[in-house]
């Protein structure tokens, strides 16, 4: 059965889950890489190290960010959103690594999370959901 998810429904995926796919365009190139997040209150958080994804996005502000909750071929749910990138500083900046922190770090054990969930990385940022879709399918009775 395929269907459409509602907002609550929505909410749920990207509670659930730590990994999503963020797009960025600008001078002429599509950049799409996987990248952990938090989600809060109409917002996905994020954290980086200066990049080819923070300079489009400081150029373009417009993004897609995309997350698959995936069972089986026949058991899955996503959800796309459209939102604003807005890079973080000082207070928000910390708010943001907190947000992060508490839903990612009790995940954490490798290399390449644990600088982050330590505020070493020098770049916090989220986007603002301005439009949302999802959809899933599961296995039929």
């Amino acid at each position: 059965m395929l269907g459409k998810m509602n907002d609550n429904q929505i909410i749920n995926v990207l509670q659930s889950t730590m990994i999503g796919r963020l797009v960025t365009y600008a001078n002429k190139k599509l950049y799409c890489v996987p990248i952990t997040y938090a989600y809060q209150d109409g917002y996905i958080y994020c954290n980086s190290k200066e990049g080819l994804k923070v300079e489009l996005m400081g150029e373009n502000a417009q993004v897609c960010f995309e997350v698959d909750d995936i069972q089986q071929m026949n058991d899955w749910r996503c959800v796309i959103l459209w939102g604003e990138y807005e890079s973080l500083e000082g207070p928000e900046h910390s708010k943001a690594m907190k947000i992060i922190n508490d839903r990612i770090g009790p995940y954490t054990t490798g290399e390449t999370v644990v600088p982050y969930i330590r505020q070493e990385v020098p770049h916090a940022f989220r986007i603002k959901i301005k439009e949302q879709s999802g959809r899933y399918e599961k296995p039929g009775p």
